[in-house]
Formats: C-alpha cells, structure tokens, sequence
C-alpha cells in the first residue's frame, strides 16, 4: 500500500540522512520518529517496532487506520498531507540524537507514516498583540476541531502541539487515541493530565465535551503565556477538578467567557458543541 499523497519516491529518499528525534520514552516503547529533507521541504516519519509495548502499538495501529481511512479524502482540510507506507519493508540508518545506542543502527519497519512538517500554533512567545487576530486563530481552530467531530470522531488527546499549520490552515496531529463517538468507551489513563478534564480523572468516557476543555486549556495557557504546574497525577487531578480559577490580563479580557464556557468543571455546565463556541466567539 502506497498512499502517495505528497508525491515522494520513497526508495530514493537518502534515509541515511534521517534524524532520530524520539524522546528517551518513546524509543524505549519502540516508537521512533524521524525528520528529514527532501527537495527543500521537511517531513517526519513515524514508525513502530513490533513486539515491544502492545498499548503503543495499538495507538500507532489506530492512527494508521485513521489515516487508511481519511488520507485521500480532498475535503478534510483539517489533515496534513501524507503517505502510508507497508509495500516492502522500510530500512533506515539514522543519524540520531539519542544516548540510546541501539537507536543508531539500522531500522527495519514495516510500516511507515510520513507527514509534511508544519508550523507550531501555540508555541510560547508566538501571541499575537491585537484580539482580533487571536480571536481569528481561535476560531480557525474551532473550524478543524468541528471538522473532525462532524465526521463522527473526538481526538481524545487534543494539547498545543496536535495542533499546527501548513500553507494558512489548522491541521490537526496524532490520531492514536481518536475515538468514534458511535463507539466512545472507558479506557485507561491514555491522556496528557495536563489537558484532562475533571469527569476524566472520575473515569467517565472521554467525549467531545473533554476535546472542548482541553482545547480550553490550550487557550488558556497561551492566552497567559504561563504553562500550569503540577508534579504528579493526583495534583493534576486536584487543579482540574478543584483549584483551576481562570484569570486573564485586562487586555483580553473579551476572552474570560468563552473560557468559562469551556473550563466549567462540570460537563454538564460546559459548551456541548464546537459549534456553539464558534457562534458566541463570531457573535
């Protein structure tokens, strides 16, 4: 299978040239990630390795199907480009940055996602000074969010940098924990605490109400340019379920009541769509 998307060849790509930027983490769960050039442009490939931690490769196996199943379709601005690789067998030598020895020599995958590098949207220092602007950006946002909702999915693992740009449109990245909402179940701990959402911590299924507060989050913290601090789950879980109180600069406070509207720490209190976010911020 060969979802030639972005028109690579794949078998002249120099993988020799592919750098190894796998956090110490993921290497050890056998997911390895690699960025390289070509023509001009960057990519990333990810790929899994088989047989070394069966929940990772269960997110890789979801993501893939993911995108077997949406890559081609035109109308989704809301993916990055990309290519689904398992043909033949995929041999890379990375360069590597890592202190993991075994990760410099050579990889064999049978399997392989390459997507184009895009740009970070909510990186700290990157605020725009007038409201309009962020209000624009948030409602961007919103469009991609709505878009994969309206499709029947939740992303289930939205934080700031699942969400990007390429060529003036939001994409939004990884897919390994996306959710159907025909068939939203209970799982295990398998989101940032960070981002998750008091009912979460309860064990309550994840829902696009949770995609909505994280989403809140992510604003939030950009909105302050302060990142929140917590050192364990349980802290994480008193913040959200009990501490968080939302405090803005003077300067946007326009944007106070759309975050209360998604940081409610009650679902039953919080928007219920995406759509009705977009309808209080363009109203």
């Amino acid at each position: 299978m060969l979802f030639n998307v972005l028109n690579l060849d794949v078998q002249q790509l120099d993988t020799a040239q592919f750098e190894l930027r796998s956090k110490a983490q993921s290497l050890q769960h056998g997911r390895h990630i690699y960025r390289f050039e070509h023509q001009g442009q960057f990519y990333w490939l990810k790929a899994q390795q088989q047989g070394v931690y069966a929940t990772v490769e269960q997110g890789f196996a979801q993501e893939w199907n993911f995108y077997k199943q949406y890559a081609q379709s035109s109308h989704l601005s809301f993916l990055l480009p990309c290519e689904l690789m398992d043909a033949a067998p995929i041999h890379i030598q990375p360069q590597g940055n890592s202190h993991d020895i075994s990760s410099h020599y050579s990889q064999v995958y049978s399997r392989a996602l390459i997507l184009s590098e895009a740009q970070a949207i909510f990186a700290m220092g990157n605020l725009p000074e007038y409201t309009e602007a962020i209000k624009h950006i948030f409602l961007r946002v919103f469009e991609a969010v709505d878009a994969l909702h309206q499709l029947g999915w939740i992303h289930a693992d939205l934080k700031a940098e699942h969400i990007v740009q390429l060529d003036g449109q939001i994409k939004l990245l990884d897919f390994e924990q996306a959710q159907q909402v025909a068939d939203i179940q209970c799982q295990g701990m398998t989101a940032t605490p960070r981002y998750m959402a008091p009912e979460l911590f309860h064990g309550q299924p994840k829902t696009a109400q949770s995609d909505i507060y994280a989403l809140g989050i992510i604003f939030y913290e950009w909105l302050t340019q302060q990142r929140l601090q917590a050192k364990s789950y349980h802290d994480w879980a008193y913040l959200h379920c009990q501490r968080l109180h939302i405090q803005l600069p003077i300067h946007l406070q326009a944007f106070l009541p759309l975050l209360n509207h998604m940081l409610a720490k009650s679902y039953s209190q919080r928007a219920t769509s995406i759509a009705e976010l977009k309808l209080w911020l363009s109203g």
